[in-house]
């Protein structure tokens, strides 16, 4: 495994530092715990904060939900064992937070351009449940010791090695609007196939032309 993970991490479009984050992330929000420890190492090795774990791993919850964090936790007390850093968390600028069901569509509406189905079915049928996730996600996916570009990465990579369209497609455009290259996709990419098996170079639509 050691040469494999090496040839894995060389510096490229991202950094050894955002590519062993990311894999902490991805594990957390696959619940393969044994995998997502041994990151965890390589990741504080390479420069990241507990904080960074923390954070990026909190990001994960809105599309995986709360078993990321049951896993996650044990990633953020490994990264303070090991760093002894059991700093706070910095989240950035403040955000603000939706009060109605106006300013959730109207956010979406920024977001997407067309409202999606899945925010319209909330809206219908669940407005409670709009606010608070609405609220989690902007939290989640603002700008804080993580940026919002290396969250999205990880979304990105969470729904290609699940093969779920949907979620490649919202997280993948967002990646981009953000900036990301050719280059930062398809070493995200290699990080899944890691994770998950030469199938994923499928599970990306671009892949199959």
């Amino acid at each position: 495994m050691s040469s494999m993970y090496q040839a894995l991490l060389t510096e490229g479009a991202l950094t050894k530092k955002e590519k062993t984050l990311l894999l902490v992330g991805l594990f957390a929000a696959r619940r393969e715990e044994k995998q997502m420890l041994y990151f965890v190492k390589q990741a504080v090795e390479a420069g990241n904060t507990v904080a960074e774990i923390a954070e990026l791993i909190a990001s994960a919850i809105i599309s995986r939900g709360i078993p990321t964090w049951l896993s996650g936790i044990e990633a953020i007390s490994y990264a303070i064992q090991l760093s002894g850093d059991a700093q706070a968390i910095e989240m950035g600028k403040e955000v603000d937070t939706f009060s109605s069901q106006q300013e959730c569509i109207d956010y979406y509406q920024g977001e997407f351009d067309v409202l999606p189905t899945w925010i319209q079915y909330l809206v219908d049928y669940a407005p409670d449940t709009l606010l608070k996730y609405s609220n989690l996600r902007t939290t989640s996916l603002r700008d804080g010791s993580v940026s919002r570009l290396l969250k999205e990465l990880l979304l990105y990579a969470i729904n290609v090695c699940d093969a779920y369209e949907k979620g490649i497609l919202i997280h993948k455009g967002n990646a981009i609007s953000l900036g990301a290259s050719v280059d930062v996709l398809a070493e995200v990419k290699a990080l899944c196939i890691y994770a998950v098996g030469i199938q994923v170079i499928w599970n990306d639509e671009d892949s199959k032309a």
